[in-house]
């Protein structure tokens, strides 16, 4: 009545576990690709804001030079490395 089973757990490498998902993540590279879109909708809705307006400061567009910017270095990172 008290007898001990042995489980035998049996590991199929073909088999997705969370280390498979995780290695596809980094090989497709999903996190810079939706940074970068989503940079991408941050500037036009930006571009679009500053182009509606009738008489633009110089501190909108200082702002509007910095998303510009920002953008131009994220896309030199996101398109320099391996």
């Amino acid at each position: 009545m008290n007898e001990k089973k042995e489980i035998e757990v049996v590991i199929n490498p073909e088999q997705p576990t969370w280390y498979n998902y995780a290695e596809g993540f980094d090989k497709w590279r999903v996190f810079p690709r939706l940074l970068i879109t989503l940079y991408g909708v941050a500037f036009y809705q930006t571009t679009d804001w500053f182009m509606s307006l009738s008489d633009p400061t110089n501190a909108q567009s200082a702002f509007v030079s910095v998303i510009v910017t920002a953008g131009a270095a994220w896309f030199g990172l996101y398109v320099g490395k391996k």
